[in-house]
């Protein structure tokens, strides 16, 4: 992308994507706490509305087209995230409680069966519909991570929500490569060869993974990885990794994150580490979430009209009917079950990344579910994390939250 000056006297050279680059890091974090200060909402609405407005004036390329791009720079700052969240998810709390495991079935199972019927009924054929409802089971991890992160919640609801995104990201990317294995039977090949692709891809990442905590737990052991200095580390055991997962095809989404899940199991201590691992880390965070406004297509999405509409309904309702059905078997309340549902609206990032993975392998099935979704995810782009920051609030889970009690 090259900025037309034109105008400008000829001795100015042209300011090419990297000005642009760094006048978005100007711009983000202002409008950031702008909103913060002024609306009291998140302040990762501010990045992605310098994002969306950047998007609509044309500053760059939209939708789908901006993974060549930015794809490798969200999936770095993405991962940080997932990481992060990764290492705060206690696995043995699953074996304690299985019916916190049944209410992550519950409503992803109900969000995959919702949008499949949506899908379905507004004739995208099965194999958009199946990939459009995988997509649709995530809860964006990075954004519930980063606004429970901001806002300092701390709490029953707030740790279930850590899990459940956690849990229904894994249950969405192993969706799609599913999805991706049926298509290719689909195209003439049997059903041995639709299983290898997903199954080299999961093995791939699973060893990326253990491979990945191996080396933070032995850093961890011999470093104070709470200094930042030490925290660059960690950043560079990131980035080789995602180099690793690029050469490998595994997932840049879950070798984080199940990195940072084993590491904990090893250790039931809780990992502790610089916010999104320092500095460096928190400028690839705000650039993530412009990027994720960036990557709306306005086109896809005043197409998509009463379809997103009909989208966004059908999944916020799965989300709360899946939480409040297993919540008081659980140990919440009513009310914290349904502020629980409502915490896991977000889907904008992680929905992104499998969209354009869908995309790169089926190019017209990836439009199909990329204009059905665009609407719903512009929206949960704004009040995804103003829904999530309400209800932590509201379970009086942040120090200024009012306290909602628990058979309530």
């Amino acid at each position: 992308m090259t900025l037309d000056l034109s105008f400008l006297p000829g001795w100015i050279p042209p300011l090419d994507t990297s000005f642009a680059l760094a006048l978005l890091l100007v711009i983000a974090p202002l409008a950031g706490e702008a909103v913060f200060r002024l609306l009291r909402w998140p302040r990762i609405v501010g990045y992605t509305l310098v994002g969306l407005l950047a998007s609509a004036s044309r500053f760059d390329g939209a939708g789908l087209e901006l993974s060549e791009g930015f794809r490798h720079g969200l999936e770095v700052a993405m991962a940080v995230l997932l990481f992060e969240l990764g290492s705060r998810v206690n696995l043995p709390w699953l074996r304690a409680n299985p019916w916190l495991a049944a209410t992550s079935v519950a409503e992803a199972g109900l969000s995959f069966s919702l949008v499949f019927g949506i899908g379905h009924y507004l004739g995208l054929g099965p194999g958009s519909s199946l990939a459009l409802a995988a997509v649709c089971m995530v809860s964006s991890p990075v954004v519930v991570m980063r606004v429970a992160s901001e806002i300092g919640a701390r709490g029953q609801v707030t740790e279930r929500l850590l899990v459940l995104s956690a849990l229904n990201t894994i249950y969405a990317v192993v969706a799609v490569q599913l999805v991706l294995g049926l298509l290719g039977q689909v195209h003439g090949n049997n059903a041995l060869e639709a299983l290898r692709p997903p199954l080299w891809f999961l093995l791939n990442t699973l060893v990326l993974a253990i491979l990945l905590a191996l080396a933070v737990g032995y850093a961890r052991r011999r470093l104070d990885l709470a200094n930042e200095n030490s925290a660059l580390l960690l950043l560079g055991l990131i980035f080789l990794a995602l180099v690793l997962v690029r050469l490998s095809g595994a997932s840049p989404i879950l070798v984080p994150l199940l990195a940072g899940m084993l590491l904990r199991s090893r250790d039931p201590r809780p990992c502790l580490w610089p916010r999104h691992f320092g500095t460096a880390g928190g400028a690839l965070v705000v650039l993530l979430f412009v990027a994720n406004g960036m990557a709306a297509d306005w086109r896809l999405i005043v197409g998509g009209g009463l379809a997103g509409v009909a989208l966004l309904l059908l999944r916020a309702f799965a989300k709360v009917a899946g939480t409040v059905l297993f919540g008081r078997r659980s140990g919440l309340s009513t009310a914290q079950a349904t502020a629980l549902g409502v915490a896991l609206l977000p889907m904008s990032g992680t929905a992104f990344l499998l969209t354009a993975s869908l995309y790169s392998a089926f190019p017209a099935m990836g439009m199909k579910v990329a204009a059905a979704l665009a609407g719903a995810a512009m929206v949960m782009e704004i009040l995804g994390p103003i829904a999530t920051q309400w209800a932590l609030s509201h379970c009086g889970e942040t120090p200024d939250g009012k306290e909602v009690t628990r058979g309530a």
